[in-house]
């Protein structure tokens, strides 16, 4: 389970378009909103996490090798992700304009939910990461931790970040170091990435 955690928070520190629409909320609407949009995503996150979560059971139980091939196809999906993430020098460039424009607590939360939603990677990514435990969610108390794991990570990070980059400190150090950021995650990344594969190739052929 602390491996979830960790590769979901690597996910998360990773931009995305969930991280650069709760920075602009942050920086250039309101702190309120900002985790409003957090709540909304963290919505999406349980939508795609329980899709994965059934899904896979399902699949599983037709297919039997079916989980070690995603494994293998979902550790090279975090491997290559990992390896786009080391090869960042750039530093992400973020807006600070701010706007007047006054909105419902339900479309901030609907704001941040399409956002989610509309970013259909992050199924896959999820499908790699939980491609090594599926089988071992025997019970609904295991379902229910690693749906709490995923999605408190991801409103608690999203909350975090909400109140931070409402401060100019925060941004302007996140603006000047957000590449070491992507870096360290890549490594994560790879790291978790090869494991998968590897623990895939040995449970699919040498089992």
């Amino acid at each position: 389970m602390w491996t979830i955690f960790f590769v979901q928070l690597a996910g998360l520190i990773s931009p995305g378009p969930d991280f650069l629409y709760v920075t602009r909320k942050a920086m250039g609407d309101s702190r309120k909103n900002a985790i409003l949009a957090s709540l909304g995503i963290t919505l999406g996150i349980a939508f795609w996490s329980l899709l994965v979560i059934f899904g896979l059971a399902i699949i599983n139980n037709i297919i039997p090798n079916f989980q070690y091939i995603l494994m293998l196809f979902g550790g090279a999906y975090l491997a290559y992700c990992g390896l786009k993430m080391v090869q960042v020098t750039k530093n992400t460039q973020l807006s600070n304009k701010k706007t007047e424009e006054k909105k419902s607590i339900w479309k901030e939360i609907l704001g941040g939910l399409l956002i989610n939603l509309s970013n259909p990677k992050i199924i896959i990514f999820f499908s790699s990461v939980l491609a090594g435990y599926v089988s071992n969610l025997s019970n609904i108390q295991d379902i229910l931790l690693v749906l709490f794991i995923l999605t408190g990570s991801g409103f608690a990070y999203f909350s975090l970040v909400s109140l931070l980059f409402s401060h100019n400190k925060i941004q302007l150090f996140y603006i000047k170091y957000s590449h070491y950021l992507d870096n360290m995650a890549g490594v994560i990344f790879i790291i978790f990435g090869v494991s998968l594969i590897y623990e895939g190739i040995v449970l699919l052929f040498f089992q």
